[in-house]
Formats: structure tokens, sequence, C-alpha cells
């Protein structure tokens, strides 16, 4: 399945909407607006909370929690940083998934085991942050969704000043 994530232009919390392929609103998320923690929380089409993003504080590099209503989590951690490459590791209680992509073509990939799970293009030129997102494990959708929206919030962690990063 396929998604379009775009990042909320004019809105005083970091928020997104998140279309499916047919252009129908599919989830969303939103942000606290003065929030410490910078939690976000993402949503289903009816509006029903699926999980929250939150910054995971005393670590060396940057990392976020995805809590799922489960009481499941998630940890997206950035690696250290390799010339023209981001690198992030995704643990889940499934095992560890790994997100490698070029810095400058805004194309990533996120892979189990070596597998295709999902790839994410960046669009070049937009006013905010829009990614093309093709999911090939629809049972991980939200939470794939969620480590999108980490993944640009821990690449642009300095310039987002509603999240407290």
């Amino acid at each position: 399945m396929k998604y379009l994530i775009k990042q909320k232009l004019l809105s005083l919390s970091d928020s997104f909407s998140i279309e499916d392929e047919r252009g129908r609103a599919a989830y969303m998320v939103k942000g606290k607006v003065f929030s410490f923690s910078g939690s976000q929380t993402l949503f289903n089409a009816s509006a029903q909370p699926l999980l929250k993003i939150r910054r995971k504080y005393l670590t060396l590099l940057p990392a976020c929690r995805i809590v799922n209503n489960d009481g499941s989590e998630w940890l997206v951690r950035k690696r250290f940083w390799a010339l023209l490459k981001s690198r992030f590791v995704v643990e889940t209680p499934h095992g560890q998934l790994e997100m490698t992509g070029n810095f400058w073509q805004h194309e990533y990939e996120i892979r189990q085991q070596g597998q295709l799970i999902a790839s994410i293009s960046k669009k070049w030129f937009s006013w905010s942050d829009t990614y093309a997102v093709q999911i090939l494990k629809p049972e991980w959708t939200a939470q794939l969704l969620a480590v999108v929206i980490v993944i640009d919030r821990l690449q642009h962690s300095d310039r987002n000043s509603g999240v407290g990063d």
C-alpha cells in the first residue's frame, strides 16, 4: 500500500496528514503545542489514537520511542553518521529493522534481515516536508508511518522548535 505523508505548514505543533494511494485521509499525526516531552499521537481516519511518539532523553545519539496502544514499544535510534548516508536502527518486539538512505537523493529503505518492508521517497520541491511511502508489510502500517515521522523529526531536530527536541 502507498501513502503520502505531508507536514502541515501552518501548525503550531508538529502535525502531519497522511493520505492513502487514492488520496483519501488515512491517518493524522498531531503534536502537543506546549509539551516538554514533545510527544505526538498518530490517529486513524476515525480519529482514534493508535500510538504515541515520544522523544527518548539521556541518549548519546537522538532517539524516539513509538508506544503502541497495547503497551509494546518500537525504539528508533540514529546511528553514527556515515558520509552521504543516513542510518537508523529500529528495535521492535518482532526484531531489528535497519533504515538506510541517501541524504542527497532523499531515498530511504527499511529492511528486516535484508528483506525490504518499506521504501520512502522525500519530495524535493514542496513547501513542507512530504514523503511518499510504500509499505510491504501492511500489519505494521501505523508503526512504519510513525518511523518516517520520527526520521523526519530526528533529521530536523535542530529546527523543530515545537516538538521539544
